[in-house]
């Protein structure tokens, strides 16, 4: 694989079997994460004079699905492709990483990857939010998605620790059926009431409340859709999933 890279972009591939060989690789600014590959490998094959080293994270066991009680763990290495067809995932989850990528890249794809990258349209990172879920490093301490959403991003993720319960809802808009929504509003039932997540409308999906979705936005104005347009599917999607959550 690494032949068809520039020599000048990758300098060297590095294979850790352990975390702490891992992390230490990791705090080196020229040292990339190689999870699923789907993000870093098309990046890997730019010119870049100062090269760069990739350190492939798939020796270290943290492909795991585990349940425990209404608490599910996400290793950080578990593909999309998996993630979309475990029994014992919510159903949310499971379309979102359904929806994420088409079929072959789901296959590649990790959850760790999915989480690091905070693409603002990912439907996963949104279901994510809803679920409740926290993030769990093996050189930072443990943090909310949220919390992560919005810092600095940075530390070895080892895992994803949601809950379960509740059913879900997703109401989005594309321009075809094929493209990535515009806007997705993805909502899930507690026994505190709905909680929601909006896709679209900021740098990274962000949980929003239920009750007033569009308070304080600031959507990107690009030629997808105006921030106007933006704020309006925001208002209508989160109506949607709110009212299917109830």
């Amino acid at each position: 694989m690494l032949r068809s890279f520039s020599v000048a972009s990758v300098q060297a591939y590095h294979r850790p079997t352990n975390l702490d060989e891992a992390a230490k690789f990791l705090t080196k600014a020229h040292c990339w994460a190689l999870a699923g590959g789907t993000v870093v490998v098309p990046e890997a094959r730019k010119q870049r004079p100062e090269g760069i080293e990739l350190i492939d994270l798939q020796a270290l066991a943290l492909d795991v699905i585990n349940v425990d009680g209404e608490h599910l763990t996400l290793g950080a290495m578990v593909r999309l492709g998996d993630l979309s067809q475990g029994d014992q995932v919510p159903d949310l989850i499971k379309e979102a990483a359904r929806r994420e990528l088409p079929s072959a890249l789901r296959n590649q794809a990790t959850v760790g990857g999915t989480v690091a990258q905070a693409d603002p349209e990912s439907l996963l990172l949104a279901a994510l939010l809803v679920h409740d879920s926290s993030v769990e490093f093996h050189d930072r301490p443990n943090s909310s998605l949220g919390d992560y959403l919005s810092g600095d991003r940075q530390g070895l993720i080892l895992r994803i620790v949601l809950e379960t319960s509740g059913h879900g809802s997703i109401a989005s808009t594309a321009r075809t059926p094929a493209d990535k929504p515009i806007v997705a509003a993805l909502a899930r039932s507690t026994n505190d009431g709905p909680r929601l997540a909006l896709t679209g409308v900021a740098a990274t999906p962000i949980e929003v409340s239920p009750t007033a979705p569009v308070d304080n936005l600031a959507p990107p104005d690009d030629f997808r859709g105006s921030a106007a347009y933006r704020t309006h599917l925001a208002s209508v999607l989160s109506t949607r999933a709110v009212s299917e959550v109830k």
